[in-house]
């Protein structure tokens, strides 16, 4: 009965023209403030969805670590849709997947990392789990940093799906999420307008672009990245080919808040991304334009705190 009744949901839905990415709210949203905490995303920049989705994360990250992140999560982000900024014109396309876009290959989102009585949340955010939660200097660096690779994995596992002869071994050999050969990635400790200290790392990594080949997948319109950013056509195939090589260039900043009813830590991340065309045109969206610019200003506006 219950499935009928989903079923009779989404179908009324989709008669007042809503999208895959309303539907995926509707359903898989979570109420943080019932949890204690308050965020809101602001500043948001026209090409991004004005309202984020906010998704349970452990299960995903337990699974596509193989089993060795167990935490209680959730992740709270936005990424292009369909609002194109002049002169962009691929209409039928998200912003994520039009190479045209500041927003191709883009993420801003916070992780919520929950410290709960487990302590799994201490045994993977800090250097060590009987520290201090809230000292900076306590950041496991390597843990902050695996987050955004393994979202990156998860997302490209995802445009795989029903991929003929494709199997999950072949992918974790394949898939890869590097500091890029010749850089480092820079830490420093920064303070927020509210004086608040959050310890931020900014890097560049050699990955697999998120763009499926639609020729040889068959990615569900709810059980893939396609229920956010929808799917390429011969448009974008045409400027790149699908799973290119791309460099994930952006910052991801860190802190603890000692809420009494639900304390956890804070990754915020964003990022741009930077690659090569067919023809061979080299693209930096977060060293060019105004993508960095707006990311900072949302970083910089972001509202979080617990809640009353």
């Amino acid at each position: 009965m219950l499935y009928y009744r989903a079923l009779v949901i989404i179908s009324l839905l989709f008669t007042i023209s809503c999208t895959s990415a309303d539907v995926v709210r509707l359903f898989r949203n979570v109420n943080l403030e019932k949890k204690g905490i308050h965020l809101r995303l602001t500043e948001i920049p026209r090409g991004l969805y004005e309202k984020p989705f906010k998704i349970k994360f452990d299960n995903l990250l337990h699974t596509i670590s193989n089993g060795s992140v167990t935490v209680n999560a959730f992740n709270v982000y936005t990424v292009g849709n369909y609002d194109k900024v002049p002169p962009l014109d691929k209409a039928s396309v998200t912003n994520f997947l039009d190479p045209l876009s500041p927003f191709k290959d883009a993420w801003f989102g916070v992780y919520i990392i929950l410290d709960d009585e487990l302590s799994a949340g201490r045994r993977f955010i800090l250097k060590n789990p009987h520290g201090s939660p809230g000292d900076p200097a306590n950041l496991n660096d390597d843990s902050l940093l695996l987050l955004p690779a393994l979202d990156q994995k998860i997302i490209v596992w995802s445009t795989k799906e029903t991929q003929g002869g494709y199997s999950w071994e072949q992918f974790n050999k394949e898939f890869y999420f590097t500091v890029r050969k010749g850089t480092r990635v820079a830490a420093e400790n920064i303070s927020d307008r509210h004086g608040r200290s959050w310890r931020k790392l900014t890097g560049s990594f050699d990955t697999i672009a998120a763009l499926t080949d639609i020729a040889t997948t068959r990615m569900g319109r709810f059980s893939s990245i396609r229920a956010y950013v929808g799917l390429p056509d011969q448009s974008v195939y045409a400027v790149v080919p699908p799973w290119h090589p791309v460099i994930i260039r952006g910052s991801i900043a860190a802190r603890y808040f000692p809420c009494t009813e639900t304390p956890f830590w804070a990754v915020v991340y964003y990022n741009g991304s930077a690659f090569t065309t067919n023809d061979g045109m080299k693209v930096d969206n977060w060293e060019s334009g105004e993508l960095r610019r707006h990311f900072e200003k949302m970083f910089d506006g972001l509202e979080i705190e617990c809640a009353p």
